[in-house]
C-alpha cells in the first residue's frame, strides 16, 4: 500500500508542476490507507489512499478550459486514459484512470486553483 500511495502522490505533484509551470504543487489531503467500508460498519480488508494536490498562479486570472485540457494532454502522455466531463457553472472537470488508479482534476471560473485528486487501487491483503 506505501509504494502505491508514494507512486499516487509522486505522479499527483508531477503533473501539477507541469500543468502550472513556475508554481509548487502542495498536498492538500493525503489520506490513507482507509477500509472503505469503514462508515457503513461493513469492515473488510479492502484499503484504499486519497491525495488531493493543488497548484495555479494567484496573480492570473484562471482559464479552467485551458487547465483542464492541458491537464489532459499532460496526463495522456503519461499513459492515463483521460475523459473530459462538460463544463458546468463554470467549473471543468476530468476524469481519468490508469492500472486501477482514479485521478480526477477540477478547474473553475471563480478560483486560480486547480486540484488533482486520486485514489489508489483497492489492496485485499493488508
Amino acid at each position: 500500500m506505501t509504494e502505491a500511495r508514494n507512486y499516487l502522490r509522486s505522479e499527483l505533484l508531477a503533473v501539477a508542476a507541469i500543468v502550472v509551470p513556475g508554481q509548487t504543487p502542495v498536498v492538500a489531503q493525503d489520506v490513507g490507507p482507509i477500509d472503505q467500508g469503514a462508515l457503513s460498519d461493513d469492515r473488510g480488508p479492502e484499503s484504499v489512499c486519497t491525495i488531493t494536490v493543488e497548484t495555479g498562479d494567484p496573480t492570473t486570472t484562471p482559464d479552467p478550459e485551458a487547465q483542464i485540457g492541458f491537464a489532459a494532454e499532460t496526463l495522456e502522455s503519461r499513459g492515463w486514459k483521460v475523459t473530459i466531463s462538460e463544463a458546468s457553472e463554470g467549473r471543468h472537470e476530468l476524469t481519468a484512470r490508469r492500472q486501477g488508479y482514479d485521478l480526477t482534476a477540477t478547474a473553475q471560473t471563480t478560483d486560480w486553483r486547480l486540484n488533482l485528486t486520486g485514489q489508489t487501487p483497492y489492496v485485499d491483503d493488508l
